[in-house]
């Protein structure tokens, strides 16, 4: 094996050390900045480009980051907020309605799509999509 794979294997687990010890406390104790970091983390690792591209009001949408304020603002903030937690970095192309994002790098995407699909964290992404969309049908 040469040494890059053997790198990039270790930022892979050490970045799944991470996810885990970010999101490791239950659910219902999570503020709501994590749990928007973990639905917009969630959405970009499962997001399939070959269907399309996800757009920025899309995943505002989908996220639930419009309930409340200012979706694209909301946005912005828990971007930078994962990326100087976990040091996840993104890409984002296009501006205003055409802009979309993607992880910057494939590794930090996989090892996110790995912690969705255990056991403990694919309930709890389904928990609050869920959770976004009780919110939605509320009269108030």
């Amino acid at each position: 094996m040469s040494g890059k794979n053997d790198t990039d294997f270790e930022a892979q687990t050490s970045l799944e050390t991470k996810l885990r010890d970010f999101f490791s406390a239950p659910v219902y104790t999570w503020e709501l900045p994590k749990k928007r970091a973990f639905l917009i983390l969630g959405m970009l690792a499962r997001w399939n480009p070959e269907s399309g591209v996800l757009y920025q009001d899309q995943l505002i949408h989908i996220c639930g980051l419009e309930i409340g304020s200012e979706g694209p603002n909301n946005l912005r903030a828990v971007k930078i907020a994962i990326t100087r937690t976990l040091n996840i970095k993104f890409i984002g192309t296009g501006n205003a309605i055409n802009r979309n994002y993607a992880f910057r790098d494939e590794s930090q995407k996989q090892a996110m799509l790995d912690l969705l699909n255990e056991t403990p964290y694919s309930d709890v992404f389904h928990h609050l999509v869920a959770e976004i969309a009780q919110h939605r049908r509320r009269k108030w």
